[in-house]
């Protein structure tokens, strides 16, 4: 079976309460016990903060591609079920759902959504789709003269009872809670399971330090041993009942111990329960209330009680009796409808409205010592008895005998009507027969357009944000255009490969479609504009193209991207800007650290040019950890070097042969590369000059442009006295003229300080010749064994280092650059999609640590 989970009860303010924590334990069994089964979740994008938490915490279960985001039209809180967009969001949100094709769909908590944002339905549009509810309680509905005084929530709250019958599968958290179901709603018995409950792991007895102990007590301003309880307020607590009871304590009692509520009361109801308890003789330090309590302060809380007292009036299960009881507390409570089947224990047990009888027990568990190890005894006995795997296979069991009933007939029903869904929502929206304005289809539209799955084929986006703009035939510009031009003739198997712009006025991806005529490859793209991107759950986008500048500004929209399911990579050719920033202009060095901070807080994975890039990632993360919950996927590719296959430059200067028969006359060293102060060429000069002088007859020859910092250097370059008799600066050499200067040249010299990864050297191996370069591990990793190194920063270091080749190069004793590996760049778009789509990654930095 395909099992489809709708966590929105993970999702809404629930999240905070029992119906989250019971919402995501049992989530948690089901995938964890699905025996073959496959599970989805569904979540709601209408609350965009908890969807990150939520794949996080499931990220050891499932794939993250199971856990898919639905759209819908914003909503109005407070809304009726006579509005228009309600009525349809529901609609939307089935449809979203069918289009995954389940085989079941369980809803974790049905009843929300008047106060927020959750949509649930049964069977709206779709009857035949198998549905399953989870039910906590009917306490509304048996009490409705407390909880449906507000029409708008009457209603909302008796069309959801009317939804919960339609349910194929009730889950009752307790037999009591399943047996309320049978009797008021009249649900046959047959559809109701008793899946109960359990806790988290996490609720344990723990050993703890005095200093421990002193700094929980201290942040909730505990004094002495105290009693405890938990629970919201509202009536059915009957956190009013047990501070008049405790009242009723002897006062030496009262003395020893302090009454302590979670119990995360507004001002106003603070305010009305410690008059309570003043009107009733205690003082203001016998009563301790506390708002929200996380996790773990909850556990220790739990742990270092004296007594736990639930008094509730009517519980669907008693899940914070179970809690403590599981961190071996004292618990004693309500002997009233599902709470005796956690405790158990009679003694244990007394009438919620009977306060003296309250009092009496409360005396007893803190007076009797006997009595007070019983109940602790009991408490880890029988919480052991409780245990989600048990509660989620209950539940797999209720979902496979609903599906051997109905599964045959849904299963022919999908194969006819999976095309009609289209149509059926298109239908039952326009039969929807309430006010409706213009907003309310065009936000329903775009919700439904962004739902649509069937039939779909994923997509590749790759950024070429700069190429599509200026293509220098070059550095960045030629790895994008290269890895492109593979990509489109060569897509992923069942992949679409798409060009993509960052539209920055709007601060918005669209489609490069008008440049993707350009390249004459690929599938032409059928819409003639750069239409904006339409993204899905499972599309990859690969920033390719280096937007240092703008992706720090555009960050929200990486965000809302990957909380669609989008899986964001970024490719990473240095760090050079950051580790170095005296070594580039200010505006590229000030670029680059919130560019990184964006890409390692938006991205599933960086892809380095090197195994060097990706190791100097790995530091710079450690030093700089990302504010993320999922973890951060490290990888490398080695980029191309057949320069055919990458367009590249033509045309030969007029002097080219007269400049090509000097640099052959004599032995030639040659460089190539922008001259910037992190490529050596300063270094180079000295040690040339220094040669020279000593009375070597050598070439130098330089390939590159002049780039920035060096404008004094390169007025001395241009002004040198050996300028065309041993010294050579070519400024504006083609692809095609490198290729003769190389073969005119006896040694490559890469003196480079820094580099992402070292092409000269590969483009030198494969015409043969051999090379000198610095001892940087991004240069021992392109060239191995096959270049000769030297270290230091010298110009004698580097003049040793020459003069010491040349001579071994005369005892042909020079390392061989002819057998260098090296990649086509076929084969290096080939490396990006083992690393996109094989998981061929090299390391995986660890998200932080976050409980759900």
């Amino acid at each position: 079976m395909r099992i489809v989970l709708d966590l929105q009860g993970c999702q809404s303010v629930s999240r905070l309460r029992g119906i989250g924590r019971y919402s995501m334990a049992l989530a948690k069994a089901i995938v964890r016990n699905a025996r073959g089964h496959e599970a989805w979740i569904v979540l709601n994008d209408l609350f965009p903060d908890t969807v990150e938490s939520i794949r996080h915490a499931f990220s050891d279960l499932m794939p993250v591609e199971r856990i898919a985001v639905f759209s819908l039209p914003p909503l109005n809180l407070y809304r009726g079920v006579d509005d228009w967009r309600t009525r349809a969001a529901e609609m939307i949100r089935e449809h979203a759902i069918a289009e995954l094709e389940p085989d079941l769909v369980h809803v974790s908590s049905l009843f929300e959504g008047y106060v927020d944002n959750s949509v649930t339905s049964i069977k709206a549009l779709y009857p035949e789709v198998l549905t399953a509810v989870t039910l906590y309680d009917l306490i509304p509905y048996l009490n409705p003269d407390k909880y449906l005084v507000d029409g708008g929530f009457k209603q909302h709250y008796m069309g959801k009872i009317a939804g919960l019958k339609r349910a194929d599968v009730l889950l009752g958290i307790s037999a009591y809670c399943g047996e309320e179901a049978a009797s008021e709603l009249r649900i046959p018995r047959e559809k109701i399971t008793n899946i109960s409950s359990a806790v988290s792991d996490a609720f344990r007895p723990i050993e703890f330090s005095e200093s421990e102990r002193a700094a929980v007590l201290r942040k909730f301003n505990i004094r002495r041993p105290f009693v405890m309880t938990t629970g919201i307020v509202e009536p059915r607590k009957n956190l009013d009942g047990l501070i008049v009871a405790y009242s009723r304590l002897p006062a030496e009692l009262r003395k020893r111990y302090q009454l302590f509520m979670v119990c995360q009361a507004t001002e106003s109801n603070s305010a009305k329960l410690y008059e309570l308890a003043k009107s009733n003789g205690l003082s203001r330090d016998d009563l301790v209330l506390a708002g929200y309590v996380s996790d773990k302060d909850l556990i220790a809380l739990y742990n270092l009680c004296h007594l736990f007292v639930f008094p509730s009036l009517h519980e669907g299960f008693g899940l914070p009796a179970l809690e403590a009881m599981a961190c071996g507390a004292a618990v004693i409570g309500s002997g009233t409808t599902s709470i005796p089947e956690v405790i158990q224990r009679k003694d244990a047990l007394f009438d919620p409205l009977n306060l003296p009888e309250m009092t009496t027990m409360m005396k007893r568990a803190l007076d009797e010592r006997a009595f007070w190890d019983l109940l602790r005894s009991n408490a880890i006995e029988r919480a052991s008895e409780f245990s989600w795997d048990a509660t989620g296979k209950r539940a797999l069991e209720a979902f496979e005998k609903a599906h051997a009933a109905h599964g045959s007939a849904v299963a022919e029903k999908r194969a006819d009507e999976a095309q009609s869904h289209y149509g059926q929502l298109l239908d039952a929206l326009g039969n929807i027969n309430l006010p409706v304005t213009e907003a309310d289809f065009l936000s329903s539209a775009h919700a439904i357009a962004a739902n649509q799955r069937v039939g779909r084929v994923p997509q590749l986006f790759v950024d070429v944000s700069v190429l599509c703009e200026h293509d220098a035939k070059s550095g960045i510009q030629r790895v994008t255009r290269s890895i492109l031009l593979h990509l489109l003739k060569s897509p992923p198997a069942g992949w679409q490969v798409r060009p993509v712009r960052l539209d920055r006025s709007a601060k918005e991806y669209r489609y490069a479609n008008a440049f993707w005529r350009t390249l004459h490859t690929g599938d032409a793209p059928v819409d003639e504009a750069d239409e904006w991107l339409d993204t899905q759950q499972g599309d990859i986008f690969l920033g390719l193209d280096l937007v240092a500048d703008w992706v720090p500004l555009v960050e929200q929209w990486f965000v809302r991207q990957r909380r669609r399911g989008v899986k964001i990579h970024f490719v990473v050719y240095d760090l050079l800007p950051v580790m170095h920033p005296d070594w580039f202009p200010e505006v590229i060095a000030l670029c680059f650290p919130p560019w990184l901070k964006t890409l390692s807080h938006v991205s599933d994975g960086l892809i380095g040019i090197s195994r060097a890039v990706a190791d100097d990632l790995r530091v710079w993360l450690d030093t700089n950890p990302a504010d993320r919950q999922r973890e951060l996927k490290l990888g490398y590719f080695h980029l191309g070097a057949d320069i055919d296959s990458s367009q590249p430059s033509k045309g030969i200067p007029a002097d080219a042969p007269e400049t090509l028969r000097k640099l052959r006359s004599k032995p030639t060293v040659l460089m190539v590369g922008t001259v910037e102060p992190r490529k050596g060429h300063v270094q180079a000069i000295a040690a040339f000059e220094k040669l020279w002088s000593d009375g070597l007859d050598v070439n130098l020859v330089i390939v590159g442009k002049a780039g920035w910092g060096l404008d004094e250097f390169a007025k001395k370059l241009e002004q040198h006295p050996e300028m065309n008799r041993h010294l050579f600066w070519l400024q504006g050499a083609s692809d095609e003229f490198l290729a003769q200067i190389y073969q005119a040249s006896t040694v490559l010299l890469t003196a480079s300080n820094g580099e992402g990864f070292g092409l000269p050297l590969i483009e030198a191996a494969q015409k043969g010749l051999p090379i000198i370069t610095r001892e940087l591990p991004v240069f021992r990793e392109v060239a191995g064994e096959y270049a000769y190194y030297f270290d230091g920063a010298s110009a004698e270091a580097l003049a040793d280092a020459v003069q010491a080749w040349l001579a071994a190069n005369a005892a042909g004793q020079v390392p061989s650059s002819a057998g260098m590996p090296w990649l086509t760049w076929a084969e290096s778009a080939d490396r990006i999609k083992a690393v996109l789509l094989g998981e061929n990654w090299s390391h995986v930095v660890p998200g932080r640590d976050f409980h759900m």
